[in-house]
């Protein structure tokens, strides 16, 4: 059985943090989230691929920064060793999921090619996206149930209506 499929590369420890075995982990930025990480196991991989499988003991955020105490690692002495290890998480315990980026995603309108996904924005109530249509114009369509039909992420396409307002 290969580990290496059976495992997701999620981040990395980035740096020890204070004196208590605590490491500043940094998450890949197509992943979130999306389960509690106390008392789930985490896989350490170093640069000559061994592994080392720890439970993590505490997680939690700090000034936006992602805090995880594993145990068996309680100074900084022990966990200096693993600073800059990849970490991974069993693809069964479903803890992270892929940000799902609609950059470059075709838009239909009325069933017909109308353009494609240029830019993305948020802008504090909903996502925005930024259309570049096929006669050259770019507008943004805000995604709501008003504007948005469907998305398709499989083919990367998203079906929009209801937006001759916006052009």
């Amino acid at each position: 059985m290969d580990l290496n499929k059976q495992l997701t590369e999620v981040g990395k420890l980035a740096s020890t943090h204070g004196i208590k075995g605590e490491f500043k982990f940094w998450l890949n930025t197509e992943f979130y989230l999306v389960d509690e990480l106390v008392g789930k196991q985490l896989f350490l991989k170093d640069n000559k691929n061994n592994f080392d499988v720890y439970t993590i003991e505490r997680f939690y955020t700090l000034k936006n920064k992602l805090i995880v105490k594993l145990e068996g690692i309680d100074n900084v002495n022990d966990a200096q060793k693993y600073v800059q290890q990849i970490v991974l998480f069993k693809n069964d315990d479903n803890l992270v999921e892929k940000e799902i980026s609609l950059l470059d995603y075709k838009i239909l309108f009325e069933e017909k090619n109308f353009g494609k996904v240029i830019e993305l924005m948020n802008n504090g109530v909903y996502d925005l996206v930024k259309v570049k249509s096929t006669d050259n114009k770019e507008f943004w369509i805000p995604c709501v149930d008003e504007y948005v039909q469907e998305y398709d992420d499989e083919n990367m396409i998203l079906k929009v209506k209801n937006i001759e307002g916006l052009m």
